[in-house]
């Protein structure tokens, strides 16, 4: 049996003891209570009171979501509606590092997605683990993704169950249809939809816009409440632009030119064509360009093949130098094209007239003080009226004309033609003219001006100041953005003509137009006349400067047409020919003047003398018979009514009476001297033939045509005798029977 335990009894006054411990623990314990209490209720009054707005603002943070919506920018067109520039919807992808959730809630492994990363924005693997891994709250993976991309992520995040942590964000990326096509003047866009380079950061704040915001208040959960503190700013869309400039001219510009460089493998060269009339550029071109839509890519620039053994600073100078509007954001020595404004000045003071005999001489150079200045002809001038002076580029008589002007009046003129003024800050940067301090200039420094060196303005300078000779005397701002159009409410702000200033009188205008007419027609201009149309001109060769021989010679040709109610005034410019090649403005630049102007002219509808028709001898085309349309018809009876039309007929076809014809070259409508050849083809032969078309350039027009003809080319012609200056096609691959358009000039004793 259990023992049974023994009772202890407390005296009272043990009993009293144990009570009075008791109370003072539960005392103790209500102290702790208590003091833990005011512990709390501190803290929370510090929160509430103290901390209140900072917690309640990251409350806030926390349960809203707040989504970026892009303003889109504005779109660029040129004069006829043709888009230059727009935007097409695009998307940012970003990520919240850690958070990449299934729909479970379970978190999606790193290795996943960083595979699908990779194969999706051309990153490697590597790249995009470092990304997921980072300690950011957000991780941007790629920006401006194109739809099908996007798309392909959609699909992947569905097919995975991935519901969160991958975000989408609606972007605009900036898109050039043209590609080249007037790089240098449009410019492109960053990263941001930022502009910056030309037009676009010109006028960026009219483009750009104002991105609009949604605000969703949501809860623990992250789903939105439906509720009335949803905020939603709508984005400002950027306003449109319609620039000023022809897309078809501008092509015809960037076309030419490139040959001119190509061909004098020249450093670069520039073309402005401008309508005097209401300061208009209709063209703005400089080669070497760049794709807009791959800024970035070295192979324009030349340097393409050891663009990776080059320094940061070389490779940003490089793409900075093939940016750059170096038609506007380039100073250059102008050379004798700028006699033209030295010859306005001089009629406008009284100071000589056009056709005074023996008003100047040249005895092939010219003392002033201790230099021997010499004339770039080989042979004297002697007694040169104005006229003649400028017609043969004489150097010694513009000494004389700007020893009689003088520096207060050359200054005074130089000022009224805007050459001080910072000219198409609204196009690119545009550094300051150089020019001699006033009162430092010498002799020597005036007899140097006066043939248009030692001094430093922009093309855009020149062009503008001759388009004030051209318009009757009046100097027009350059005007490149026409219309500003809302794209929101689709208003239209019109960018008005902007007169400066009348320089010169129309007389004096009208005078200077005359004597350009002569420079074509009996001077150094004459590479750049164009049949059927009046043109005038002038031509420039500006020396390397002394301490800088390996920049070259620049080449220049300034033209007008017509002349009566000028429309059109063209400047090209090269830099830097091979000298082995040809080096003088009238030879380098002048046939570019007469390719550019042979078919902008036409273009604008200005009308010729000289009319092509089928029976027409114009030296135009060059032509007297049209190629009719024979497709369709039995090879026979297609020989028959080509022949009929003075025309040599080749088919390889065995039965002309059946087989019809399916293709023939040249196409129907063009004109073609008779005894050129028509090839058929008919669907039993469809064979084609192709032709290296042989360089001509440099041969007397006769064994050039010769040339062609034998290698089972055709030929037209513009001009009736002298030397091929320029060729269509050249060492490339056509189909025979191609047109060959040739360019002969007659060979100048001199040239300038």
């Amino acid at each position: 049996m259990a023992k049974k335990k023994k009772k202890i009894k407390l005296s009272p006054e043990k009993i009293e003891k144990e009570k009075q411990s008791s109370y003072k623990r539960i005392f103790c314990l209500g102290l702790v209570i208590t003091a833990g209490f005011l512990v709390v209720m501190g803290k929370l009054s510090y929160v509430i009171f103290a901390k209140g707005t900072e917690y309640k603002q990251a409350a806030y943070s926390q349960q809203t979501k707040s989504q970026i919506i892009s303003s889109n920018r504005g779109t660029i067109y040129d004069r006829n509606g043709e888009i230059l520039a727009t935007s097409v919807p695009v998307d940012t992808v970003s990520f919240n590092p850690g958070d990449i959730e299934y729909a479970s809630g379970k978190t999606v492994e790193n290795e996943l997605v960083a595979e699908e990363f990779s194969k999706l924005f051309g990153i490697t693997k590597e790249e995009a683990l470092a990304k997921l891994e980072s300690k950011k709250s957000v991780e941007v993976i790629a920006r401006k993704v194109e739809t099908s991309v996007v798309n392909e992520l959609k699909n992947w995040m569905k097919e995975n169950n991935i519901t969160s942590g991958i975000n989408i964000d609606g972007d605009f990326k900036r898109y050039y249809p043209n590609d080249n096509l007037a790089s240098t003047l449009i410019g492109f866009c960053g990263t941001d939809n930022t502009g910056l380079a030309g037009i676009e950061e010109k006028w960026n704040s009219v483009l750009v816009g104002t991105p609009g915001k949604v605000t969703v208040t949501s809860d623990v959960n992250g789903d939105a409440i439906s509720d009335d503190t949803e905020e939603y700013v709508a984005a400002e869309n950027g306003s449109n632009l319609y620039l000023t400039i022809d897309t078809q001219i501008q092509g015809i510009a960037e076309t030419y030119l490139k040959k001119a460089i190509e061909k004098n493998q020249a450093s670069y060269g520039g073309v402005i064509l401008m309508n005097p009339q209401n300061g208009d550029i209709l063209a703005m071109a400089n080669y070497p360009d760049y794709n807009l839509n791959d800024p970035q890519n070295p192979s324009p620039t030349g340097l393409a093949s050891t663009w990776d053994t080059l320094d940061t600073q070389t490779k940003s100078d490089a793409k900075n130098a093939l940016w750059s509007n170096k038609n506007v954001s380039n100073l250059y020595e102008p050379g004798s094209t700028f006699k033209l404004l030295m010859s306005a000045i001089a009629l406008e003071e009284g100071i000589t007239e056009t056709d005074i005999p023996g008003d100047f001489y040249c005895n092939q150079s010219i003392q002033v003080l201790d230099r021997e200045m010499h004339c770039w002809s080989k042979t004297a001038h002697h007694e040169r009226s104005l006229r003649q002076a400028l017609e043969k580029s004489c150097n010694p008589s513009f000494i004389q004309l700007g020893q009689r002007i003088g520096v207060d009046r050359m200054y005074k003129y130089f000022d009224a033609f805007g050459l001080f003024d910072r000219i198409g800050t609204n196009i690119a940067y545009v550094p300051a003219s150089s020019f001699y301090q006033k009162d430092a200039v010498g002799l020597v420094e005036l007899a140097t001006m006066s043939y248009g060196q030692r001094f430093g303005i922009t093309p855009l300078q020149l062009i503008t100041a001759v388009s004030a000779i051209a318009n009757g005397g009046k100097l027009i701002e350059p005007r490149i953005v026409k219309q500003v159009e809302n794209t929101d409410t689709g208003s239209m702000t019109t960018v008005e003509t902007t007169e400066i200033r009348r320089v010169i009188s129309e007389e004096t205008a009208n005078q200077v137009k005359d004597m350009m007419k002569s420079v074509v027609e009996e001077g150094t201009g004459g590479w750049a006349a164009v049949e059927g149309y009046e043109i005038g001109g002038k031509s420039g060769t500006s020396e390397p400067p002394q301490d800088h021989p390996e920049e070259g010679y620049v080449s220049s040709f300034i033209a007008i047409s017509p002349i009566e109610n000028t429309q059109v005034v063209c400047l090209i410019m090269v830099h830097n020919p091979n000298t082995n090649i040809a080096y003088q403005g009238g030879q380098v630049c002048g046939p570019v003047a007469a390719e550019i102007l042979s078919e902008v002219l036409p273009y604008l509808n200005i009308t010729s003398t000289n009319l092509a028709t089928p029976d027409s001898t114009n030296t135009v085309q060059n032509t007297n018979r049209v190629v009719v349309d024979v497709k369709g018809m039995t090879v026979a009876s297609a020989k028959e009514k080509l022949v009929a039309s003075g025309f040599n007929v080749v088919s390889n076809t065995a039965d002309e009476n059946s087989s019809l014809v399916t293709d023939q070259m040249p196409k129907s409508g063009a004109y073609l001297n008779m005894g050129s050849t028509i090839y058929l083809y008919t669907s039993e032969n469809e064979v084609r033939t192709s032709i290296s078309v042989p360089n001509v350039e440099g041969l007397e027009m006769n064994q050039a045509i010769k040339t062609l003809q034998d290698a089972k080319l055709n030929v037209i012609v513009e001009g009736t005798r002298g030397v091929v200056v320029s060729q269509s096609i050249v060492n490339e691959s056509v189909e025979e029977g191609t047109i060959i358009s040739l360019v002969v000039k007659e060979q100048l004793t001199e040239a300038q």
